[in-house]
């Protein structure tokens, strides 16, 4: 585990706590929160330091962006959370009439609300059911005709782990002349992401959750082709100006690339931090980060199976990314239980869902801790 010798380190949480939950927010490494710390002591004696720089952090956020998601800078867009990004994709598509969207049980409400919205004009709405892993892309493929505007997925599951492949996916929605819209909420910055050369249309993400960075700050990749065709739903003094002047006559004109999709300022302080986040997640190898998290996801898959519980994320590993997920009946007092022997993970009352995702900094001894801390639970309660 030499990548997690390198990391582990900078986690001080990782001390003291098994913190299992990547994909729900990261906890913070010493250079996020010292590039936080210093911003705000930077803001409180210097502020004009922080005005001088506004953009150039923008953009070196944006460079960074680029390199993890396999584009260009000039295609990636600062918004302030996945839900926005996902919206902006589909508020930019005027879907023809008789239009249809395909999605699966994989995609966000963020992703699918935004097309019934009251104004737009109505598209079908075709659900591929949930079911094994191996007939997912057939049961898509099944649903998309001629007639098909865009497909929804999110690149990994958040309730399952099941990772689509973007390849395969973005070859489908052009076949059909429609759009591949993904989130990559739970996939960027553990498992390697190519938009450019698999030929997604649009991704949407975060940057708290396995990009290490703060709350409050979200992408929009959109492929350099769109960035020309498409509207801007929104317009701000950020990504649009006027030759003369903002009060000058004459229609509206864009700045170049994906940028013309923020608006307004964005979180300064947020930014400062999420590069930090960026930077670790590069110079560790987004590759050697996956290999890392399977190796840890499958210790975690073969434990939970060995102890007769069902298990929903797929054991193939070109079908999964970080998260792990499973059933457990009372999913939520477990998950207090672990989490006062020092084990983080997140349980969901709905459906008895345990979720939990190791990242660069876990170890192996963490996913024991895990399994040690179920089987003392199952004691406590008399199921052993």
């Amino acid at each position: 585990m030499v990548l997690t010798e390198r990391y582990r380190s900078l986690f001080p949480i990782t001390e003291t706590r098994a913190y299992l939950f990547a994909g729900g927010l990261a906890p913070a490494a010493i250079p996020v929160k010292a590039a936080l710390d210093g911003w705000s002591d930077r803001w409180m004696f210097d502020p004009a330091y922080h005005r001088a720089r506004y953009f150039d952090e923008w953009e070196l956020l944006k460079a960074r962006l680029a390199a993890v998601l396999g584009a260009d800078p000039g295609e990636v867009a600062i918004v302030d959370n996945t839900s926005r990004g996902s919206n902006l994709a589909v508020q930019m598509i005027e879907p023809p009439p008789g239009a249809n969207i395909v999605t699966d049980p994989t995609s966000h409400p963020s992703a699918v609300w935004p097309w019934l919205l009251p104004g737009r004009r109505p598209v079908e709405v075709r659900s591929a059911p949930g079911g094994p892993s191996s007939t997912r892309m057939a049961e898509i493929e099944r649903l998309v005709d001629e007639n098909t505007i865009a497909v929804l997925v999110s690149h990994v599951a958040p309730r399952t782990g099941f990772r689509h492949d973007l390849r395969k996916l973005a070859e489908l929605t052009r076949s059909c002349g429609g759009y591949l819209i993904v989130d990559a909420a739970q996939s960027a910055g553990a498992v390697p992401i190519d938009a450019m050369d698999a030929g997604v249309d649009f991704i949407s993400g975060t940057l708290m959750k396995w990009l290490l960075g703060p709350p409050g700050l979200g992408y929009l990749y959109a492929r350099r082709e769109h960035i020309e065709s498409l509207t801007p739903p929104h317009v701000g003094y950020v990504g649009a100006y006027r030759d003369g002047g903002p009060d000058a006559p004459g229609e509206l004109s864009y700045h170049p690339g994906a940028g013309r999709h923020e608006i307004g300022l964005a979180d300064l302080p947020g930014i400062a931090a999420a590069r930090r986040g960026l930077d670790i997640i590069l110079e560790a190898g987004i590759r050697d980060i996956e290999r890392h998290v399977l190796e840890l996801t499958g210790q975690m898959i073969d434990g939970l199976a060995e102890r007769g519980i069902h298990v929903l994320t797929p054991a193939s590993p070109t079908e999964r990314g970080g998260v792990v997920s499973f059933h457990f009946d009372g999913a939520v007092p477990l998950c207090r239980y672990l989490r006062r022997l020092g084990v983080d993970v997140w349980g969901y009352p709905e459906d008895d869902r345990v979720r939990a995702d190791p990242h660069l900094y876990n170890t192996p001894g963490d996913v024991d801790r895990l399994l040690d801390g179920i089987d003392a639970y199952r004691r406590a309660r008399g199921g052993y």
